[in-house]
């Protein structure tokens, strides 16, 4: 049965020990024979841990689910179901388990779908992901760091993405961190109400709602 699942980060980023998923090294030391990984979204650095799309069979998801630490499995079944029709501790455990990992689940109502929930994350991660990359360049990087401290030509390529997106820029000083750019983007000017929708962008892929079936 196809399912989405948070799991682990493991590795060092160092040459022979790379950043890697648990679950996916899980499954191919201990079941070969399950179906490769579908979908794969992962920010090492950000935050450790990834979220990932299988089609386990019972046994291999029973057993993943028992030998895994922190590991997360969205409710299987239709994606379109609401919130609100959930078994109320269904509903708390997705929500302690996406903050605990640094999502806000503020937003989510009992009319939102489990898809609106795997949009968020998908999108919000793939986000993370972009900050990383577009900023490697300084020293010592991490989702904290601020603005003044970016070298002016990567504020520039921050800059720029934001208003590709059509987001203004006019709000960010210097000390403004990238975490708050990164939330920024992930919600609309609320605050609260997660942009769910993706596309591509510098051939940067952000994820679209095709990708989450």
């Amino acid at each position: 049965m196809k399912r989405y699942y948070i799991t682990r980060v493991i590795g060092t980023g160092i040459i022979g020990d790379s950043y890697r998923s648990e679950l996916r090294r899980y499954i191919q030391d201990n079941w070969p024979a399950e179906p490769h990984f579908i979908k794969q979204a992962i920010h090492p650095n950000v935050l450790m841990w990834c979220i990932m799309k299988y089609d386990l069979s019972d046994p291999a998801h029973t057993d993943v689910m028992a030998n895994l630490t922190g590991i997360y499995s969205f409710p299987a079944g239709a994606l379109d179901r609401e919130l609100g029709t959930l078994d109320a501790t269904v509903r708390l455990d997705m929500r302690t388990k996406l903050e605990n990992v640094g999502f806000n689940f503020d937003w989510a109502t009992g009319t939102n779908t489990i898809r609106d929930v795997l949009k968020y994350v998908f999108w919000s991660t793939q986000l993370a992901s972009w900050a990383d990359v577009e900023i490697s360049a300084v020293t010592n990087f991490d989702i904290d760091s601020e603005v003044r401290d970016i070298p002016p030509a990567k504020r520039q390529n921050i800059n720029t993405h934001l208003e590709d997106l059509g987001i203004p820029v006019n709000w960010i000083t210097g000390t403004t961190t990238i975490r708050e750019i990164v939330n920024r983007v992930q919600f609309l000017d609320d605050g609260t109400t997660p942009r769910m929708f993706g596309r591509k962008k510098r051939q940067q892929w952000f994820y679209v709602d095709e990708d989450i079936e």
